[in-house]
């Protein structure tokens, strides 16, 4: 066996309930995975009350320093058991999430004791690596032996990631055979981690690999104390191309930049920038009308990665602008961004699921709920054209927004019953007020409901609909229907405080 060097657990550890001395291994890659069954079973939101039908993935967690488990956010998030097994699966172990980033798509698991570690070795992290790099895509056979397979680095850059989000991704070129626990496996570079192989294609022979100084950059971040993902400036940006858009923005032929419009909230809006801004320099590199700077290994590289990964939340941010004056001419100036790491507080319709439950209420027979990515997302893959497209709209443009929103409540769903006859064609519309109130979170509507119009409560949607409730009557059907359909009735906790006095 080749010489090993024992690396402490103590660094990068988060959490630790053991400590273990587990040394780096170049070779024997087997002895370095562990065979990771995860059952899965996500909250239903269209019946926010229920969970959906458990399943289970299997893939390779990869041992890393501190004798931790290294696999994807897919292996990890909303589970409700995972276990863990030797690749010969003679020793099995069941194991805690430490650590899980939903939006870079990575997780540490926790194994529950040490035997399952006996004889195993941690896999180091390599560094990055360009285009043409010649890789190893771990997989096991059924005995447990390793079965490797040759690919080769097409593309360093950053890409699209589960969530929607973008990072430094590898697309790779190769033929993955099909085996049992291959939803993730490791990629090897020189007897060491290359990235996390999260996507794979037959057709055309191709995967994504989510990189190792992804990996670093996660694990550097998760071991600090409040961790709520990696570096975010808050800006969306569009490419600058065409001399004519240019020379309308006021920008010289020799001048780069992208066009840019800042989170609500976020970190570039904190800073002063403006929609419409243009963004020159960041962090000191220049950056192009496609929004590239020149990296030392990936070349031409989105600016984001300087972002995500070259800064941390609370790092500051040096952002060189133009801000045109909509006549051909402008002005440039400065800004310091302070980082900041993911806030859901700050979305009006999150990008992702808050925990194992979906906030709720029911108002007589009417269920509402809180707009977000994940209840478009069941309309399937092509969601943006699939959902009702006046929450897609209230989605894409909730930047857009001012005043005190804090998320968007919609009518999601109708218990049949005699007040609720007829207005089905109002599922799935925005509430604007109830009972006069502005409605601006799950929050307001349990305070509206304390201030009825007379004898009514009135629902106010977004086009011109309104629902009218019998408010003697509205107590007793609500739960006259909760019992009928099997509803629990004590309601999810509500997650935004009201925006109402009291």
């Amino acid at each position: 066996m080749a010489a090993a060097t024992v690396f402490t657990a103590s660094l990068l550890l988060s959490g630790c309930h053991f400590s273990l001395d587990i040394p780096f291994i170049t070779d024997t890659p087997g002895n370095s995975v562990l065979r990771v069954h995860s059952t899965v079973q996500y909250p239903d939101v269209r019946r926010p009350w229920l969970k959906k039908q458990p399943f289970t993935r299997e893939g390779l967690g990869t041992i890393i320093s501190g004798g931790r488990i290294l696999v994807t956010a897919d292996m990890a998030a909303h589970t409700t058991c995972i276990d863990l097994e030797t690749p010969d699966k003679k020793v099995h172990a069941t194991a805690t999430v430490e650590s899980v980033d939903e939006e870079c798509n990575l997780a540490i698991l926790r194994p529950s004791g040490e035997e399952i570690l006996k004889d195993r070795r941690a896999l180091a992290l390599d560094g990055p690596l360009p285009a043409g790099t010649t890789l190893k895509i771990l997989q096991l056979e059924g005995n447990g032996s390793p079965a490797l397979s040759t690919a080769s680095i097409t593309t360093a850059a950053l890409g699209s990631y589960p969530s929607g989000n973008s990072y430094l991704m590898y697309r790779i070129t190769t033929t993955i055979p099909q085996r049992d626990g291959s939803y993730e496996i490791p990629a090897l570079h020189d007897g060491k981690l290359a990235g996390l192989v999260m996507r794979y294609d037959p057709r055309t022979q191709a995967a994504d690999i989510i990189p190792s100084p992804l990996i670093e950059r996660f694990l550097r971040e998760a071991s600090k104390p409040g961790f709520r993902g990696l570096a975010r400036a808050g800006i969306i940006w569009a490419p600058l191309r065409g001399a004519t858009l240019r020379e309308w923005f006021g920008l010289s032929k020799d001048q780069g930049g992208v066009a840019i419009a800042p989170d609500r909230k976020g970190p570039a809006e904190k800073a002063g920038l403006k929609k419409g801004d243009v963004i020159l320099t960041m962090g000191g590199k220049a950056i192009d009308a496609e929004g590239n700077y020149e990296d030392p290994v990936f070349g031409k590289t989105c600016f984001g990665n300087l972002v995500s990964m070259g800064s941390a939340p609370g790092d500051r941010l040096e952002i060189g602008y133009f801000r045109p004056d909509g006549k051909g001419h402008g002005s440039t100036g400065t800004a310091t961004l302070i980082l900041e790491g993911k806030t859901p507080e700050t979305e009006i319709s999150p990008a992702l699921l808050e925990g194992e439950t979906v906030p709720y209420t029911f108002y007589g027979g009417v269920l509402l709920q809180e707009l977000s990515r994940p209840y478009l997302r069941e309309w399937g893959n092509n969601w943006p054209s699939e959902a009702p497209q006046n929450l897609v709209a209230l989605d894409v443009f909730q930047n857009e927004e001012t005043g005190n929103r804090n998320r968007y409540v919609i009518l999601s769903g109708l218990l049949p019953s005699e007040q609720t006859l007829g207005a089905e064609h109002l599922k799935n519309h925005h509430v604007e007020k109830i009972n006069g109130i502005p409605i601006n979170s799950l929050a307001d509507v349990v305070e509206a409901r304390k201030h009825p119009m007379g004898r009514f409560h009135r629902i106010d949607l977004a086009g011109g609909g309104s629902i009218f409730l019998e408010s003697d009557s509205l107590d007793s059907e609500e739960a006259n229907l909760m019992a009928r359909y099997g509803i629990p009735s004590k309601k999810c906790a509500l997650p935004t405080e009201s925006t109402q006095n009291p």
